[in-house]
């Protein structure tokens, strides 16, 4: 395996983590006992953060020489 995709998994692994992390707190504090769609909704709200986390970490990764500050030459055509 070579350097980049072993930083690449422990990027994808960091964000899954904090993730995880903060999906716990969340939980705790928006669960509500008895309401079970609620509950369901927050579970399904929960992973699917997760996921678009995971899959944005990956695309940021894979293109971060693209992903950036647009700049565009604004000078004059015989100025250039």
């Amino acid at each position: 395996m070579s350097a980049p995709q072993a930083m690449n998994r422990w990027v994808v692994g960091g964000g899954a983590a904090v993730l995880l992390v903060i999906a716990t707190p969340l939980w705790n504090e928006f669960r509500v006992p008895g309401d079970q769609i609620w509950n369901a909704f927050l579970a399904l709200f929960l992973v699917a953060l997760a996921v678009t986390a995971v899959f944005l970490g990956r695309y940021f990764y894979s293109h971060s020489a693209e992903v950036g500050e647009a700049r565009f030459d604004t000078r004059n055509e015989g100025e250039r």
